[in-house]
């Protein structure tokens, strides 16, 4: 008796054969849209904690020089290359974010320059295979999520891996047979759990990294001949029974195919420095308000009647350790007090530094935090603050600016770019910010990356 064809098929028949011509331009404006973005949290991230030890590392694995790091010369094997480029993008929690925590483009961008860069693809192709890698996953992810919200613990960067690897697949030029290893390739490399989060570790930022590296080498295994997992989706031990809490839905995988190109509609752009869940939180406290104009934060009684979501991620007391910006990136504790002690969420503030300045640590360990079980959206919260005399304050919020509900636009994005750019530590990045800027805005027609790549360096002091 034969097997039922595997869902998956349909998706990578599709992926594997769709030419860049057919993506919609503005479809393409949306992949320069988040380039650009993820560029600049690179740029940001550049020397951040893990970056050293993934680097080294890197250079130890490599036996090759395939492709480069971005903001320097230098070049590594290609899955090396991404794997550092990914630690650096996702470093300060920084990047674009689709439900529930996947980060799409600190291993999509990573994946697309080295494989392009490998290939000499053209920037629309490169652009195309970032929307069908994007699409790719968002369908799987829809499908997974129908009757449920995390994959049963585990880091839903595993979607990282089938956005990842068709857009190395595709770059790569893998015939039909390849490309469908490849993904089988990926996802036997299912990876990470969310108990990094919880811990606040390093491991989030490496994971990424991974995610990233792991893509890639299944493009290039796949590319040698080696053989995946077919049954990807629906097999016993496939990704809906492994990480789908409930039955999955398999009328996204499928709907408008080729027709609507998934992922503008669901992806969050970050404009603070910090887990998603909290971008609410920052906004509505560094908004004008009584609240900013307290005599003394630092006295007041501060309670927080928070999602159950982010009580669980974004809960925990507040005490900064070995990872202290890891610890400020995931606590709800800490962004209330930066933002009323500090009035601003750069990422300086985010700094192991700022993180563990005595006053800020002080009042995040005075704030309270109760989980409300009638808050289904995962950003909402309540907040109370008692100053030392007078009346409380009330503020309440949830779609925080950049969800697709309240969007940052490209004008947003662009400053955020300059930004990162200006404060990073790499020369090339710095000097250079706004022609990377117009590289990125015209790679549609650019016959290669080569000029992106290069403006991101410093020809005369690399990095």
């Amino acid at each position: 008796m034969r097997t039922q064809p595997d869902p998956i098929e349909e998706l990578i028949a599709f992926a594997s054969q769709v030419d860049a011509c057919m993506v919609p331009p503005s479809v393409l404006a949306f992949q320069c849209k988040r380039l650009m973005d993820n560029l600049g949290c690179l740029a940001a991230g550049f020397e951040q904690s893990g970056v050293d030890a993934a680097l080294t590392l890197a250079r130890r694995w490599s036996g090759c020089h395939e492709a480069r790091l971005i903001g320097c010369e230098e070049r590594l094997a290609a899955p090396q290359a991404a794997f550092v480029n990914a630690v650096r993008a996702r470093a300060l929690d920084y990047c674009d974010v689709l439900s529930p925590g996947w980060h799409p483009s600190s291993s999509d961008v990573p994946v697309a320059l080295a494989a392009a860069e490998l290939s000499g693809a053209s920037g629309l192709e490169t652009l195309a295979a970032l929307a069908v890698g994007q699409d790719f996953a968002q369908r799987i992810n829809l499908a997974a999520q129908a009757n449920g919200f995390f994959y049963r613990g585990f880091d839903s960067n595993i979607l990282g891996l089938f956005s990842g690897v068709v857009i190395a697949s595709r770059l790569l030029r893998l015939d039909r047979q390849a490309f469908t290893d490849a993904v089988g390739l990926a996802f036997d490399f299912g990876i990470g759990t969310f108990q990094h989060y919880q811990d606040k570790t390093l491991a989030v930022r490496i994971g990424q990294g991974l995610v990233a590296r792991h893509a890639l080498e299944a493009a290039m295994l796949a590319q040698a001949g080696i053989s995946g997992p077919k049954r990807v989706l629906s097999g016993e031990n496939g990704f809906f029974n492994l990480y789908a809490p409930g039955e999955p839905d398999l009328h996204p995988l499928t709907h408008q195919l080729g027709v609507s190109f998934l992922g503008e509609e669901a992806t969050c752009f970050k404009l603070y420095p910090h887990c998603s869940i909290l971008l609410a939180l920052t906004e509505t406290l560094l908004n004008a308000g009584p609240h900013r104009q307290l005599a003394d934060p630092g006295q007041a009684k501060i309670i927080l009647h928070a999602s159950p979501t982010m009580r669980m991620v974004c809960g925990a007391e507040y005490e900064p350790q070995k990872t202290a910006e890891i610890d400020a990136q995931f606590s709800a504790r800490y962004v209330i007090a930066n933002a009323l002690l500090r009035g601003c969420a750069s990422a300086r503030e985010f700094s192991a530094e700022y993180a563990t300045e005595p006053a800020v640590v002080a009042l995040a360990q005075r704030i309270e935090v109760h989980e409300r079980p009638t808050f289904d959206r995962f950003d909402r919260f309540e907040l109370h603050i008692t100053p030392d005399r007078g009346e409380t304050l009330k503020l309440a919020a949830e779609f925080g600016r950049g969800w697709p509900e309240n969007p940052a636009d490209m004008q947003d994005i662009r400053a955020k770019f300059l930004r990162c750019c200006s404060q990073s530590p790499c020369r090339g990045l710095r000097d250079n910010a706004r022609h990377l800027m117009t590289c990125i805005e015209n790679l549609a027609e650019a016959p290669s990356l080569d000029e992106l790549l290069a403006t991101s360096c410093n020809s005369v002091d690399a990095e």
